[in-house]
């Protein structure tokens, strides 16, 4: 009869299991190490933004032009970055959609930022500043440009604000991309192959709020996202009775946050304006014009923009998920980023050196105009 095989595994397997699990869980925790210390990595600007924010030739800081800084927010937020502007005539008004006794607030939960900018222009009609700035309540957003850093902070620290008097109105995005010269058709409907989401409710929205009598535009144009500064002229050529009446057709909708807060994205031009289309100015005339901010050719800011893309790349690939299961991949992302970066800051700077000199700036103005 044949002898039983012991019960027990053998030694050798015995000693070497754990160690082996000792070895993977190390580098398992080496890579959570490595793609957590990648994915933390920030890219920031701190010579570009510390420059503009003390930058004395900037006149903003010694104007008299009055500004509320209206800001759509929850009560989560955290609005601490607005404390740091130099310009003292800054009045911060905060609405908080989901408090009710703030003390600004929408009449109800609806419209996102929406029906908090018309409640302002409602209760404010009567005292209103030079300029009201409408803005979301976080510093870094997408909805600013790479050309101004994706930072709110720094977008409004460079914003000219003599120059939003003159136009008196103007989106914060400067780009043209998903804006202009027409970029939605009122005449789509649900039955269309790929209507953009908010196109089969634009002519519905147009005439809810303007009124049936007002032609509804074939297309419409502009920057997106709700984010602009307006002059108290350009709120006023209004009855204030037009202001309440949208925001009752806010309030009275039974469409979706998403979709009655996305065709206003459309409506701001029309309400300050009367126009269909916010497309008059190119982007890099309105960067130099706007945000002092002057590149020296159409294909110095796209090579900006280029690169500025490619960031975003890499930070994708900086992933915390990403980047535990290719460290090796995380790593050059990481070195390419910072080169990157530095090439972004190099141009930028010196789009704003030319931008911080009067006459250069009017030199450039003059030229990309023409």
């Amino acid at each position: 009869m044949l002898p039983r095989p012991p019960a027990h595994p053998p030694r050798l397997a015995a000693i070497l299991r754990p160690r082996i699990g000792l070895v993977f869980g190390g580098l398992l925790c080496y890579r959570i190490a490595l793609a957590a210390s990648y994915s933390a990595s920030r890219v920031p600007h701190p010579t570009l933004l510390l420059a503009a924010a003390l930058d004395s030739t900037h006149d903003q800081a010694g104007n008299n032009i009055s500004v509320n800084l209206v800001v759509a927010s929850v009560a989560a937020d955290n609005l601490a970055w607005t404390s740091h502007f130099p310009n003292s005539n800054i009045n911060l008004i905060r609405y908080i959609s989901d408090d009710p006794t703030a003390p600004y607030h929408p009449p109800a939960p609806k419209g996102r930022e929406a029906l908090m900018y018309l409640t302002y222009l409602n209760d404010f009609y009567d005292d209103l500043p030079d300029l009201s700035i409408f803005i979301h309540a976080d510093e870094i957003q997408w909805h600013i440009e790479g050309t101004l850093l994706r930072n709110l902070s720094f977008a409004l620290t460079q914003l000219d604000f003599q120059q939003v008097l003159d136009r008196e109105y103007f989106n914060l995005r400067a780009t043209w991309r998903a804006a202009c010269p027409a970029w939605i058709n009122t005449t789509k409907t649900f039955d269309d192959p790929d209507p953009k989401p908010e196109e089969p409710y634009m002519k519905e929205a147009w005439m809810g709020n303007f009124g049936p009598e007002d032609p509804v535009p074939e297309t419409m144009g502009g920057p997106c996202c709700s984010q602009f500064a307006v002059s108290r002229t350009a709120i006023r050529r209004r009855p204030r009775e037009q202001y309440a009446r949208s925001q009752d057709w806010l309030l009275q909708t039974d469409w979706d946050d998403f979709t009655s807060g996305r065709v206003w994205e459309h409506l701001w031009p029309k309400l300050f304006k009367d126009v269909a289309s916010d497309c008059e100015f190119r982007e890099r005339y309105s960067l130099c014009q706007m945000y002092r901010l002057c590149f020296k050719s159409e294909e110095a800011l796209v090579v900006y923009n280029d690169l500025w893309e490619e960031i975003e790349r890499l930070k994708e690939q900086l992933n915390f998920f990403r980047a535990t299961w290719a460290p090796g991949k995380a790593r050059v992302a990481r070195r390419r980023l910072w080169e990157v970066n530095a090439e972004t800051e190099a141009q930028l700077r010196t789009a704003w050196e030319l931008g911080s000199d009067a006459n250069a700036r009017a030199d450039m103005l003059n030229l990309v105009h023409t």
